[in-house]
């Protein structure tokens, strides 16, 4: 199977780049798994919203100044970006630890509800809006996206609350498996995000 590489950039940039894509993404979910299992993140829960922000800051910065970086995320397919999204399902485990009573409801049914509905309508999302060749599969393309950030915007302070008016009730969030979710996944959902964002802003002005 021919691999979804965009035609207009040269393999090289992509394969220059994409080792040390993925030696940077295997070093930082290896940090992410010993801080949860450790126990330490419990310590400094504080400086989870930073851990989720710092690399998706750093990616954007990337993406601007790098050439490389940029015809690396343009060289998936927007379906594959879509479909990334899928992996949300995984909050599932956010309403699985509230039934047995070990995470506050508040964060609980919003944040899992929301990653059910948008890791659920991925597969539909990829199928029917991709590629978004029209105005309004982008419309729509966007408004999904919308769904899923606003789901990580509300959650994160979210979170913060029910842990200042509750600790007991937000400790599962800093041992594994639910701290990988926050840790890891929340920030490359993100920057999935920012990629699919770049790449229907290319699509849009290569229509004007």
């Amino acid at each position: 199977m021919t691999p979804p590489l965009a035609s207009t950039y040269l393999p090289r940039q992509v394969t220059a780049v994409a080792p040390t894509v993925w030696g940077i993404a295997i070093v930082w979910f290896s940090v992410a798994l010993a801080l949860g299992a450790s126990g330490r993140l419990a310590e400094f829960a504080r400086f989870v919203g930073p851990f989720v922000v710092a690399p998706v800051t750093v990616f954007v910065l990337a993406f601007g100044v790098s050439p490389d970086v940029r015809a690396w995320a343009f060289a998936f397919e927007t379906r594959t970006l879509v479909i990334a999204q899928t992996l949300r399902v995984g909050g599932l485990a956010f309403l699985a630890v509230y039934a047995v009573g070990q995470l506050n409801g508040k964060f609980a049914l919003w944040a899992g509800l929301i990653d059910c509905v948008v890791g659920l309508s991925a597969p539909f999302a990829a199928h029917y809006l991709t590629p978004a060749d029209t105005p309004r599969q982008r419309r729509l393309l966007v408004g999904w996206m919308a769904l899923g950030i606003v789901d990580f915007l509300v959650a994160i302070p979210l979170a913060r609350m029910a842990r200042s008016e509750d600790p007991a009730s937000m400790v599962a969030m800093v041992g594994l498996p639910l701290s990988l979710i926050t840790t890891y996944f929340v920030p490359i959902a993100l920057i999935d995000y920012f990629i699919l964002g770049a790449h229907l802003w290319r699509q849009g002005r290569a229509t004007r």
